[in-house]
């Protein structure tokens, strides 16, 4: 689903956070498990399988269907998701409420390698959904997807029925997105269309508790996209440490912890002529860097500065490559 969101506190939320990956040959898929743990209920269906879920796992759950090309049927993005909704309503029957095309195939942006996004909305009104049931759905959905053979990838997204609604009546962003652009495939609830035609008529109405919900999330999205730049500095930090630690080793030397590198290495190599001291210099540097993220003294590092330390860390990675050559070829030598 393109419209990504999460809500705080103990709210089901729409946006992918914990991912497992399950391999099938050249088949694979990503689930996200549901986030409320429901009451037992696993006599409603007579499969029983065992799944650790935890209660503050996801409510979704997406899967991803990959193929050899050779091997997938010739069919248009609309057949293969009306062709794999039909299987998926014949599997599950009433556990499955509804089921949506939505994304780049209804917007009419799709391109050649686009995948084609679907979304079931499963009625956990009627059915209690307990740890057995879920790991049973999960397993059976990976299955029906890994048997397909079709020429695009799929990506299914599962929503609880209760959450559809609680998020529809506060006019929430996301589900309003998926009304106005989702094309219903098949509808067993008979909810989705008049829905649609509510909304298109402009029936429906945003509630100031979804303005507050989106900008309450506003922050946190900020804060991870810090995080992420931030992260991409310990990269460069082991990078660099790597690196010293495999030329050392090369040397004969016993790397020692990544403080006293610097040291080791202008003794080792500044010293013998084979490296430049401003090597060195930015070991240091990007160890009271690295050092200081970890603490949370820094909080914020410039892109710019970023893209310096990636240049430094692949020419650092660069020189150490040549001083590993030439001890391998003195040592070569000498036998």
């Amino acid at each position: 689903m393109e419209e990504k969101k999460s809500h705080e506190g103990d709210k089901d939320n729409l946006k992918d956070e914990t991912k497992k990956k399950v391999h099938h040959h050249h088949k694979k898929h990503n689930l996200i498990e549901h986030k409320e743990e429901p009451k037992s209920l696993a006599h409603h269906h007579k499969h029983k399988h065992h799944a650790q879920i935890n209660k503050g796992e996801e409510k979704k759950i997406k899967v991803i269907q990959t193929l050899p090309l050779e091997n997938r049927k010739l069919m248009t993005e609309k057949e293969i998701a009306m062709d794999f909704a039909v299987k998926v309503h014949k599997k599950f029957d009433r556990m499955v409420k509804s089921s949506v095309l939505f994304g780049s195939q209804v917007k009419n942006t799709a391109t050649a390698s686009s995948d084609i996004d679907i979304i079931l909305i499963i009625d956990d009104a009627s059915l209690n959904w307990d740890m057995e049931l879920i790991a049973w759905y999960r397993e059976e959905l990976g299955k029906l997807i890994a048997a397909q053979n079709y020429s695009k990838d799929l990506h299914i997204n599962t929503i609880k029925l209760t959450t559809w609604w609680q998020d529809l009546i506060h006019g929430d962003p996301v589900v309003i997105n998926v009304l106005r652009y989702g094309e219903v495939l098949v509808d067993s609830g008979g909810f989705f269309n008049p829905l649609k035609s509510l909304l298109l008529q402009g029936k429906m109405r945003s509630t100031p508790e979804a303005v507050y919900n989106a900008l309450q999330r506003a922050p946190s999205h900020l804060l991870r996209s810090k995080l992420s730049i931030l992260g991409s500095i310990e990269g460069v930090y082991w990078t660099m440490i790597d690196a010293s630690q495999a030329a050392l080793i090369t040397a004969g030397k016993l790397p020692p912890s990544p403080e006293h590198i610097p040291q080791m290495m202008k003794e080792t190599f500044v010293d013998t002529g084979l490296l430049k001291i401003d090597k060195v210099r930015q070991l240091r540097e990007i160890y009271v860097l690295h050092k200081g993220i970890t603490h949370r003294e820094i909080h914020e590092v410039k892109g710019e500065e970023i893209d310096r330390w990636q240049d430094i860390a692949e020419h650092f990675l660069l020189e150490m490559s040549r001083i590993i050559d030439h001890l391998l070829e003195l040592s070569k030598e000498k036998k």
